[in-house]
């Protein structure tokens, strides 16, 4: 379905690098230093995941493959989350970086689920009836308010991330907490929910290409490098769920 692609390669993407930075710092890409070394077997689960990763992204790439790629994807993500950040959630709730890190991680398991949806299943795929594009609209949506809220609680964090020949950046970084939270809240109840994703799109689209693309110019941080792949790959779930709303108002009008 054309309507997901851009979404699709973006999130194929993300997931390659993810899986070369797993590689090369023998680490969790998108769990950076979460994990302790001193768990058994951290090695051989980090190359296994890293080689998920890396056949599931390099799937992503082809639509015939792609659906159950992401479906796969979606089913790794979700595991991290589940391992590394409900705990930090129950243990912790009143403190905001638990639930900015849940939710960071949830945006991209609702993506790479709505990228399963919305392929179309091929005849006698036994999972065909499997996939609710509405279900992972919720739980980007609910995702977002974490992450806005992050900018605000935040804020000696986030202002200096803001470029410096962009000015007020205090006061930008409080829009673009705000911009997260109206965004999820409108897709969560439906309010203009197509323009409500795009522009999150465009949002997070402009943090990939302003902050996080020079960061890692001529360095090799693991730190900017897992920010990079992070960053992107909640651009590409971001631009899938505004996808999934076009298409869902295409459909509404033909």
């Amino acid at each position: 379905m054309r309507s997901v692609q851009v979404g699709r390669i973006l999130f194929a993407v993300s997931m390659v690098l993810a899986s070369a930075l797993s590689f090369a710092f023998h680490d969790f890409a998108l769990a950076f230093g979460e994990v302790p070394k001193t768990i058994a077997g951290h090695d051989a689960l980090v190359m296994a995941s890293a080689a998920i990763l890396l056949t599931g992204g390099a799937a992503l790439f082809v639509p015939r493959t792609a659906r159950v790629a992401a479906l796969v994807l979606a089913v790794l993500l979700l595991l991290f989350t589940l391992a590394l950040h409900i705990r930090p959630v129950l243990m912790h709730p009143l403190v905001e970086g638990s639930w900015y890190a849940l939710g960071e991680t949830l945006t991209l398991v609702s993506g790479a689920w709505i990228i399963f949806s919305m392929q179309p299943a091929r005849p006698g795929d036994p999972l065909a009836k499997l996939g609710h594009v509405r279900a992972g609209q919720i739980v980007f949506g609910v995702s977002l308010i974490p992450l806005g809220l992050a900018h605000m609680f935040y804020m000696s964090l986030t202002a200096p991330l803001i470029p410096s020949y962009i000015p007020f950046h205090v006061p930008l970084a409080y829009a673009t907490g705000a911009a997260h939270i109206a965004a999820g809240l409108s897709i969560l109840f439906g309010i203009v929910p197509l323009l409500a994703a795009t522009l999150e799109a465009v949002m997070v689209s402009l943090f990939t290409l302003l902050i996080w693309v020079p960061a890692v110019l001529g360095t090799c941080k693991p730190f900017d490098w897992t920010e990079l792949c992070t960053s992107l790959a909640v651009t590409a779930a971001a631009w899938a769920v505004a996808k999934s709303f076009a298409s869902e108002h295409v459909e509404a009008h033909q």
